[in-house]
């Protein structure tokens, strides 16, 4: 499963609030969210949690504060007993030298206690761009120098290896945004006309349900 959890900010101004308070909130609805998945035996779970498109254009001043409610949600959950006990393996993605370093060092911390897990993943794209991984990819293949370019040889360097089965975007916008394009390529996508805080488990278990509904086709 894939989620674009969109709508902090919007969600905030349009309550007069400091944009913060959004990103603090959907923080909060992420945590319940990945929970959720664990209890519906979700096996991965995908979160595009900062674009490099985002980590270009937003102020430093909230890049400041969204890097440190990505550093204190990394370190909950390095300290979650449901994690551990479910055996969730915790993986950080993107091009995360441009972090600052206590956020670096909260990934790596949580990446290496969960790295001998398998039975459930989670996946945290920070300053990540789905058109810079497959970039990313033809690099490796060239210096690897196959005897043939080939669509499993690509798929070896894929950050995310397993195909997305749903992508759930919030925030009243129906589009992918640059959000794993090559894994997304036969998801099936629910746009939700509701901004990311407001997100409850009712609107989970639709997503589910809508989803279960779908005939999936996979290109023919």
């Amino acid at each position: 499963m894939g989620l674009i959890p969109d709508g902090n900010r919007r969600w905030a101004r349009e309550r007069g609030l400091e944009i913060w308070r959004g990103h603090e909130e959907g923080v909060r609805v992420l945590e319940n969210f990945l929970k959720w998945c664990l209890d519906e035996d979700i096996p991965e779970v995908t979160v595009y949690t900062l674009s490099l498109e985002n980590l270009e254009k937003r102020s430093p001043e909230e890049l400041r504060h969204l890097f440190k409610l990505m550093s204190s949600l990394l370190k909950r959950l390095e300290n979650d007993e449901t994690l551990h006990e479910r055996e969730v393996r915790v993986r950080v993605i993107g091009k995360t030298y441009r972090l600052p370093s206590h956020l670096v060092n909260a990934a790596r911390r949580i990446v290496g206690s969960t790295r001998s897990y398998s039975k459930n993943f989670f996946n945290f794209l920070i300053a990540y761009g789905g058109q810079d991984e497959l970039l990313r990819c033809v690099r490796c293949m060239v210096k690897s120098k196959p005897a043939r370019f080939t669509k499993s040889v690509l798929e070896r360097y894929l950050w995310v290896q397993r195909p997305v089965d749903l992508v759930i975007r919030t925030g009243k916008e129906h589009r992918l945004s640059n959000f794993l394009p090559y894994q997304s390529a036969y998801a099936e996508i629910i746009f939700l006309d509701k901004y990311w805080p407001d997100f409850t488990r009712k609107d989970f278990d639709h997503c589910l349900a809508e989803f279960g509904r779908r005939q999936r086709r996979m290109g023919s």
